[in-house]
């Protein structure tokens, strides 16, 4: 396991290193300037000026990003130029929201897609295979936001059940913090749950028809048995890569979802550094969420592993 986790943290070195450039260089070709921003529509070029100076935005470009890198490499994201805060603070207040809603969310996708997935495929072509299919289609059809809206004004609005708004820390009322979480987890998984259920069915189906478990049926095995020992473990191998894709892409979804049930995450964080041009904001939670992609892809290596001894040779 140590040598290949070596191997696969070495292969990310040149990932994180093109990570970081392109973070560094898409916010520097946004139009308007982190001065600017910071001077507001009334500055005079001198002032203008004189920030560009005080920030360090009148050196080379690639010093600037040495010296991007080498702050965020110490924990230093910099300060926010609209309210002058200290951006590595605010993201560590806001990262445990957002991963708190992309945990909840994914568990929805595991709990709901993998066993309809099984049950789909060991009674594939069946009425309930048919209604399993239909339901997943219909997943993947409606947006979360859509769906996220639709859930409010139904399940909170209508008929009281849930609040539509707002969020409530761990550490003040677990109850409450759940209860709030229960609306924007179930909208965001919505799309994974439906991923999940296709994929494990059409892996599980693939398994189903090989060799070997033809053989383990005439064997007489029990039921139980072929499916989750020996179905379900090969077929695990598809369906965790893309748990790792959709892992990644509930981050991105996330900043809708907060948007809807005003969730004081990173995604919220990130719209209102775009809005306002806010520069450190912009490249501090960008490089956030690539770090978690990166993390979550290295875990999905190192999965395989377990899963299939043979990928460790």
């Amino acid at each position: 396991m140590i040598p290949t986790l070596v191997r696969r943290l070495i292969a990310i070195v040149p990932t994180v290193i093109v990570a970081t450039v392109v973070t560094f260089a898409l916010v520097q070709i946004t139009p308007g300037g982190a001065a600017e921003a910071a001077a507001g529509p009334t500055a005079t070029p001198a002032q203008i000026a004189a920030l560009k100076r005080q920030m360090g935005l009148d050196k080379p470009v690639p010093l600037q990003y040495l010296d991007w890198l080498w702050n965020m490499i110490h924990g230093n994201f910099g300060q926010s130029v609209i309210n002058r805060q200290d951006v590595g603070t605010e993201i560590a207040q806001r990262l445990p929201v957002t991963l708190e809603l992309t945990v909840l969310a994914l568990l929805v996708a595991l709990v709901v897609g993998i066993p309809l997935g099984i049950v789909s495929a060991a009674r594939r072509q069946s009425r309930l295979d048919a209604v399993v299919r239909g339901g997943s289609g219909l997943g993947l059809a409606v947006p979360e936001w859509l769906l996220a809206m639709f859930a409010v004004d139904l399940f909170a609005l209508q008929l009281g059940w849930l609040p539509p708004t707002g969020f409530t820390p761990l550490s003040e009322n677990l109850a409450a913090n759940l209860q709030g979480m229960i609306l924007p987890a179930l909208a965001l998984g919505s799309g994974a749950a439906a991923i999940i259920t296709r994929q494990t069915r059409s892996a599980m189906v693939e398994v189903l028809d090989s060799p070997f478990v033809r053989t383990a049926w005439a064997l007489g095995l029990p039921r139980g048995q072929i499916y989750f020992r020996f179905a379900l473990k090969n077929a695990l191998i598809s369906v965790i890569t893309v748990i790792g894709l959709i892992a990644g892409a509930l981050l991105g979804v996330s900043i809708l979802i907060e948007r809807v049930f005003v969730i004081p995450g990173m995604g919220s964080m990130l719209v209102d550094g775009v809005s306002q041009k806010d520069f450190p904001v912009m490249q501090g939670v960008t490089t956030i969420f690539v770090a978690i992609v990166i993390f979550i892809n290295l875990a999905v290596d190192l999965s395989y592993t377990v899963l299939d001894p043979r990928i460790r040779r």
